[in-house]
């Protein structure tokens, strides 16, 4: 029995929290805004004295909202972005800022990833981590030398937190940088691209305890640090999705739909990305409907609308069918078709919802297909869901039973587990949702959700392939 207290750290800002061990139960959580800064076209950094300045105020804003003396914790993790990585000399100096997930220099680099699936578990994309280190040893030889150390954003601040540095096995696999199957960096394959392994740190596993807190961070020094893995990962198992035979839909700014197995899935078309998941026993395949809750948010910004009755023949292409290098290397342009001097915003903001439901459906769908069999449960939680609308929705779109986690903690729920079993104290998964929406009649929506795939089918046919 104890606290728990973590970081979760997206592209926009980070949230503090602080949880009960036994049952998982959130206390307190502080958010604090994080700057992308924006140097150039397709280029995304971070400025890491700001954004640790960001992660430290909230943790103590998270700690004092709590305010229980320091020895009832058991320990401390993180959860970030994924792809995001921080660069250090010999010294251990930070040289210039860090590269976020959606920076995009790495485009003419990618075709390192082509036919590795089966390694690497990804296909090729810019913006994964081993084509934006090659754009970066080229274009900037002189940084790349004085780099002793690659850190993705999580291990940069577990460094910080600790000063061990280390890799979880997670961040290795999403950057395309590791051997899938062995958990580890693939050797080779960086040897033979020019990266190498000499400036990447020892992997390991989530609930790994890394080192000793030290101080500076509102929390007792030689407090456990644990590793933590990646964001979705972590939102899975937080509910329930470490089992088998279940797919989480973690609706965000964009929407992962993961599933957990228990070996590398091998996919004759390649499509799902593959990755170590919070289990030393279990990998994650993945899809991602794209950036959907992206457009149901600016439209609820700019007209206040919220979704309203179904207009027919009304299509908003905003998402992605299904995920594979084609639908990400050719995205369509954003369109609103069927639009008349009739329509509301209210519409509109109904048709962005729809968006939304028939890419999950697709990317669930497909996923199935990838995994050779159907899903015994469908778990949707998220920022974008914690209405209810979405999950309601694909009750319909999909005609299945839909489990729904109302609320936010589901990151602090399995971060509270990594660390409690991290550091020997007893602690349960997480498991589903108790929340359960019932099949709808899904045949009234076949005929628009074709219509919809169709759409997003000829918008990407007009466009030329991005590179």
């Amino acid at each position: 029995m104890g606290l728990v207290a973590g970081l979760d750290v997206g592209g926009s800002s980070v949230k503090a929290w602080v949880a009960d061990s036994d049952p998982p139960r959130v206390l307190a959580e502080v958010s604090r805004p994080l700057t992308s800064l924006r140097p150039a076209p397709h280029r995304v950094e971070l400025d890491p004295a700001g954004w640790e300045a960001a992660c430290r105020q909230a943790l103590a804003d998270a700690v004092e909202a709590v305010g229980r003396p320091g020895a009832d914790y058991l320990g401390v993790t993180v959860s970030t972005l994924r792809q995001g990585f921080v660069l250090l000399d010999g010294a251990g100096e930070v040289l210039g800022n860090g590269i976020l997930n959606s920076d995009r220099r790495g485009a003419a680099y990618a075709h390192v990833l082509a036919g590795t699936h089966r390694l690497t578990g990804h296909w090729p994309a810019p913006e994964l981590t081993l084509p934006k280190l090659l754009a970066l040893a080229l274009e900037e030889p002189e940084r790349w030398a004085a780099t002793a150390r690659v850190l993705f954003v999580h291990d940069w601040l577990v460094w910080r937190m600790t000063g061990v540095q280390v890799t979880e096995a997670s961040y290795a696999c999403a950057g395309g940088m590791a051997d899938v199957t062995a958990r580890t960096w693939a050797a080779d394959l960086l040897v033979e691209c020019g990266v190498g392994v000499a400036r990447l740190a020892p992997v390991v596993e989530a609930g790994t305890v890394v080192g000793e807190l030290v101080d500076g961070w509102a929390l007792p020094a030689t407090l456990p640090v644990v590793a933590g893995c990646g964001d979705t990962q972590l939102a899975a198992m937080g509910v329930g999705g470490l089992g088998d035979g279940v797919l989480t839909v973690v609706a965000g700014s964009s929407t992962p739909v993961q599933a957990a197995t228990s070996t590398p899935v091998e996919d004759p078309l390649g499509r799902p990305w593959v990755s170590t998941h919070a289990a030393p026993d279990r990998w994650a395949a993945e899809g991602n409907a794209g950036y959907p809750g992206t457009f149901s948010g600016w439209w609820a910004g700019l007209a206040g609308a919220s979704p309203g009755p179904r207009a027919p023949g009304l299509l908003a292409v905003t998402a992605a069918p299904y995920w594979a290098k084609e639908t990400w290397a050719v995205k369509p342009p954003v369109s609103l078709l069927g639009l008349s001097p009739d329509t509301t915003a209210a519409q509109v903001a109904g048709a962005l919802l729809d968006a939304h439901a028939y890419a999950v459906r697709g990317n669930v769908e497909d996923l199935e297909r990838a995994l050779g069999r159907r899903a015994e449960a469908v778990v949707v939680c998220g920022g974008a869901a914690a209405d209810g609308r979405l999950s309601r929705l694909l009750a319909e779109v999909l005609g299945r039973d839909i489990r729904h986690a109302s609320g936010a903690g589901a990151v602090a729920a399995a971060g509270t587990v990594l660390v409690a079993r991290a550091v020997g104290a007893h602690a349960h998964l997480p498991s589903l949702p108790q929340t359960m929406l019932m099949a709808g009649d899904r045949a009234p929506h076949d005929e628009p959700y074709a219509r919809w795939c169709a759409a997003h089918a000829a918008l990407r046919a007009a466009l030329p392939e991005r590179e």
